[in-house]
């Protein structure tokens, strides 16, 4: 079954209505990643582990307990995944990457996989794909 492209959007933005607002670390730009609107997308960076029953996101600098991310990719982003991932040499399977993305507030009962991640993200753009053996944050 294949659920409407709009989904994830739309799941995003009603829990962030549903869920208030705490403080959290501040993002790349400065803003804390709670403070900003469900619907706005930002630029993001981080490590990003795929596979069967994973879509995790380490984003750089984020807090203890809020530093897995459960990823959905739209359409197009999962097609630039896919090709900026052929030109990768082996198979890594953590990747760095910087993209572009609207995130859920930080959910008390957990996302992803068996509820172990602390927020949703749901990726539009792709921005920049490599191995994280290259340095990861360290590298950025």
């Amino acid at each position: 079954m294949r659920l409407p492209a709009a989904l994830p959007v739309l799941l995003v933005g009603t829990l962030a209505l549903a869920v208030p607002a705490t403080r959290s670390p501040v993002g790349r730009d400065r803003r804390p990643i709670d403070g900003v609107r469900a619907d706005t997308a930002r630029e993001l960076r981080g490590t990003y582990e795929t596979g069967f029953e994973v879509s995790w996101f380490h984003p750089c600098g984020a807090a203890a307990g809020d530093d897995l991310w459960w990823v959905t990719l739209s359409d197009a982003a999962l097609r630039q995944r896919d090709s900026l991932a052929k030109k990768l040499t082996g198979q890594p399977r953590s990747l760095y990457v910087r993209w572009r993305g609207t995130t859920s507030p930080k959910m008390p009962a957990g996302t992803g996989h068996m509820g172990r991640g602390s927020r949703y993200l749901f990726v539009t753009e792709i921005l920049e794909l490599r191995s994280a053996d290259e340095g990861g944050c360290s590298a950025a």
